[in-house]
C-alpha cells in the first residue's frame, strides 16, 4: 500500500468519528440571562434544597445565537457564606438557535438559621463553553445581591410587582412556606401541651372526640392561666409588600403574647403535637386554627380569644363565626401535614434547658375538676330548595353550592380540607337503569370501578346504590351513588370524598334530608 492511500484512510476515519453536526458552519455565539429572588427566607431554608417545591433562587437562560454547535456548557452556583458550589448542571451541546433553561436550588447550611436580621449576600453563578469540541473553556461569572432575611422573617409574596395582580391569593402565595413556623416536635411545645393534658386529667387526644376536646380545652386553659394573648398586628401586616416577623410557638410562650397568626401557629402546634391534625386559615387581616378531631369534625378556633379571659368552648363558639365569615369570602387553608410532608420543615431550633417553661414562670393552676367536653358548635344548616323537578336537602352553612339547573345538576362543596362533594343530578324521562348507564358514562374518565351494590333508603323508598371508587390527581377516592326514578324524572343523589378518610356518616346525614315533591 502506497504512503499516500494510508494517509487517505487516517483522514477517512478521523472523518468518521468527528459527529456532523447541522450549521456546523461558522462559529457559535451564546447569549445569556440571569434571574434571581430578591430575597431567602431562611426560617424555610429546607425548600429551597427541593425541586418539587419549585423555591429556585437564580434561573439562567441560554441561547446559541451564532451559527455553530456550542459544546461543554457547565453552570454552577453558590449563595456566598451559605451554600458550597453546586455540583455543574452539564448541557455536552447547545445548536444554533437553541436555548437551555437551568434553575439553581440551592443546598443551603443551617447556620443562615441563625440569623436574627436581614442579612446581604451574594448568588455567584459561573458559566464555562467551547466554541469547539474539545477546545479550551471560555468562562463567564457573575455575581447577584440577595437578602436572606432573619430566621422570623417573613415574605407573604414571591411574585414579582410587575405580575402580582394584587388578589388576596397573589399577595399570600408564599402561605405553604408558613408550615416551616408550625414546630409540634419542639421539645418546648412538646412539654407545655402535656402540661396541658394534665389539666385535663391526662387524656389521650387520639383515643376519642371527647378526649381530644379535653386535650384541647386543657391546652387553651394552660394558655389563659399563664396570661398568653393577642396583640395587634401592625396597619401594614397583611399587605403582603414586607417582611413580617412571625414567632415560633416557644417565643409565644416565653413572650405570653403573639399576633393572631403567632397564636394560630401556637394552638395548632399544640394540638399537633398530641396527635391531631390542624389547619390554620388565612382570610383578609386575620389568621386563625382550626383542629380537626379523631372523627374528622373541625373545630375552629378564634385564637385571639385568649385576651378575653374565656373558655375553649366560647373560643371555639367565636371560632365558628370567624370561619362562616371567613368561607364567605377569600380565605386560604393551610393544610400543615401535607406541606410538612413535602418538605416545608421547621428549621433547626436553638436547644433549651430541660427546666425552661420553670424559668420562664409558666405555672400549672389547681387541680380541679377535668374540663367539660360538649359537642363542638356546628355551622347553621342550609336548606337548598330546587324549583323544577322540585326536591328539597339540608346541608351545612359552610358549605358551597353550585346549582346548574340547565343541565339538571346541583352540587354541594364542602371547606376544602375536607374534599367532599355531595350532589343531585336529574333527567327527564330516564329509568334507574337507564341514568345509571348514562352517569357511568358521562364519568368514563375517572375509570369508575364498582366495588359494592346493594339497596338504601331515600325520600321514603328503597332504591338501588353503588359505591365506586376512582382516581382523580393521584388521589383515590369513594363514590356513592343512589339511582332512582320519580316524577318523570331519573336521579343520581351522590357523594365523594378521600379514600383515607372517613365521612360516610355526615354524607349519610345530609342524604337522609332529601325530600321529593313540592
Amino acid at each position: 500500500m502506497s504512503i499516500v492511500l494510508l494517509i487517505a484512510g487516517i483522514v477517512l476515519i478521523a472523518l468518521y468519528a468527528v459527529p456532523v453536526v447541522p450549521g456546523a458552519i461558522g462559529e457559535g455565539e451564546l447569549k445569556y440571562k440571569i434571574l434571581t429572588v430578591t430575597h431567602i427566607i431562611s426560617g424555610a431554608y429546607k425548600v429551597y434544597g427541593n425541586p418539587k417545591l419549585g423555591m429556585w433562587v437564580a434561573k439562567v437562560i441560554l441561547t446559541n445565537v451564532g451559527t455553530a454547535p456550542l459544546y461543554d456548557i457547565k453552570i454552577s452556583y453558590r449563595v456566598e457564606g451559605y451554600s458550597d458550589w453546586s455540583e455543574p448542571s452539564y448541557y455536552p451541546i447547545l445548536l444554533p438557535n437553541s436555548t437551555v433553561v437551568d434553575l439553581y436550588y440551592p443546598i443551603l447550611s443551617s447556620d443562615i438559621a441563625k440569623l436574627t436580621a436581614p442579612t446581604p449576600s451574594y448568588i455567584k453563578i459561573k458559566i464555562t463553553y467551547a466554541k469547539s469540541p474539545n477546545g479550551a473553556p471560555e468562562e463567564i461569572t457573575e455575581s447577584k445581591s440577595v437578602t436572606i432575611l432573619g430566621v422570623h422573617d417573613f415574605i407573604f409574596t414571591s411574585i414579582p410587582p410587575e405580575e402580582n395582580t394584587g388578589t388576596f391569593y397573589d399577595v399570600f402565595d408564599n402561605y405553604p412556606l408558613l408550615a416551616a413556623w408550625v414546630t409540634p416536635t419542639d421539645p418546648v411545645v412538646i412539654e407545655y401541651a402535656d402540661l396541658g393534658n394534665k389539666i385535663a386529667g391526662g387524656a389521650g387526644a387520639t383515643l376519642s372526640d371527647e378526649e381530644a376536646w379535653k386535650s384541647l380545652s386543657g391546652m387553651w386553659a394552660l394558655s389563659v392561666y399563664n396570661g398568653i394573648s393577642y396583640k395587634t398586628e401592625p396597619e401594614a401586616f397583611w399587605t403582603g409588600k414586607f417582611s413580617e416577623y412571625i414567632k415560633y410557638p416557644r417565643d409565644v410562650i416565653r413572650d405570653r403574647a403573639g399576633t393572631c397568626i403567632d397564636t394560630a401557629i401556637f394552638f395548632a402546634s399544640l394540638a399537633i403535637s398530641q396527635g391531631l391534625k390542624a389547619y390554620i386559615v388565612l382570610m383578609p387581616g386575620h389568621a386563625f386554627p382550626i383542629i380537626e378531631l379523631p372523627s374528622g369534625a373541625l373545630v375552629p378556633v378564634e385564637s385571639t380569644c385568649l385576651n378575653d379571659r374565656v373558655s375553649f368552648e366560647e373560643a371555639v363558639r367565636a371560632g365558628v363565626k370567624t370561619y362562616e365569615e371567613a368561607m364567605s369570602g377569600p380565605h386560604i387553608v393551610v393544610d400543615i401535614a401535607a406541606f410538612q410532608s413535602l418538605g416545608i420543615t421547621p428549621p433547626e431550633l436553638k436547644p433549651l434547658p430541660a427546666d425552661i417553661l420553670e424559668r420562664w414562670g409558666i405555672k400549672v393552676p389547681q387541680a380541679g375538676p377535668p374540663p367539660t367536653s360538649p359537642t363542638p358548635p356546628s355551622p347553621e344548616i342550609q336548606t337548598y330548595e330546587n324549583p323544577n323537578p322540585a326536591w328539597t336537602i339540608s346541608y351545612p352553612g359552610d358549605w358551597a353550592v353550585e346549582p346548574d339547573l340547565e343541565t339538571g345538576e346541583v352540587f354541594f362543596y364542602s371547606p376544602p380540607e375536607m374534599d367532599i362533594e355531595l350532589g343531585v343530578i336529574w333527567e327527564q324521562g330516564y329509568s334507574a337503569k337507564e341514568i345509571r348507564a348514562a352517569f357511568e358514562e358521562w364519568n368514563a374518565e375517572l375509570n369508575l370501578k364498582v366495588a359494592d351494590e346493594g339497596q338504601a333508603q331515600i325520600a321514603g323508598m328503597t332504591v338501588p346504590y353503588v359505591i365506586y371508587s376512582f382516581t382523580y390527581n393521584k388521589v383515590e377516592y369513594v363514590l356513592v351513588c343512589r339511582f332512582f326514578s320519580y316524577g318523570g324524572y331519573g336521579y343520581v343523589v351522590l357523594y365523594d370524598f378521600p379514600a383515607n378518610k372517613d365521612y360516610v356518616e355526615l354524607c349519610e346525614s345530609i342524604i337522609a334530608t332529601f325530600t321529593l315533591g313540592g
